[in-house]
């Protein structure tokens, strides 16, 4: 079983994709990064009222910790684009979406259209850091008709479709879809508080 959902690929014969275009798929990744940004705000929320509390209790100036905390660390810069990577890996793993395909109505697929594995997902999501460069310029250079695959899909054997092509039962269900999503902003959590943890105690 390649992934944890275990659906089989649709017949060579039934199976002709076509892949999504670079527009819409900007546009997922834009939601996306909204998402990225709010998660990590409400986390640096939460965390600056716990470094008050313990301020508070602990007689320690909390000018210095919240100064800490929110100065830009090349580790911090690192943590946020792990993050970001680790987020798209878990739910396109899981459900084979993120936030921004699930609403743009996008799944990605291996190359029969079946769900994609671990090491699928980890090797599209870093390679979307070249992909990204000169605001995408890499991944529209790439992306030719009808697949349209940008050099992550290419080199992780992956595709980006419309979930109507998808035959039923892939990864598009709900309660997987919330499940994943816990998954994926838990581990873009992970990576923000060590990055706060490590500048703290640098």
């Amino acid at each position: 079983m390649n992934t944890p959902l275990g659906q089989r690929a649709p017949s060579a014969h039934a199976w002709e994709p076509v892949g999504s275009g670079f527009g819409i798929r900007a546009g997922a990744q834009l939601i996306d990064t909204l998402v990225h940004l709010a998660a990590w705000m409400l986390l640096s929320l939460l965390l600056g009222v716990v470094a008050g509390i313990y301020s508070a209790a602990a007689g320690v100036p909390v000018d210095a910790m919240l100064e800490k905390m929110s100065s830009p660390t090349w580790y911090g810069y690192l943590a946020a684009g792990l993050g970001y990577a680790l987020y798209h890996t878990v739910m396109e793993w899981r459900c084979g979406a993120t936030v921004g395909k699930r609403i743009l109505g996008l799944v990605v697929v291996d190359m029969a259209g079946a769900p994609i594995s671990w090491r699928q997902a980890l090797g599209r999501s870093l390679a979307y850091y070249l992909d990204g460069f000169f605001f995408g310029a890499v991944a529209l250079a790439n992306m030719k008709p009808p697949l349209q695959q940008r050099l992550g899909d290419k080199w992780n054997g992956t595709l980006v479709v419309s979930r109507s092509m998808v035959p039923p039962g892939s990864p598009t269900g709900m309660t997987r879809f919330w499940d994943s999503l816990s998954l994926g902003l838990l581990a873009n959590a992970a990576c923000f508080t060590l990055a706060i943890a490590v500048g703290l105690y640098s």
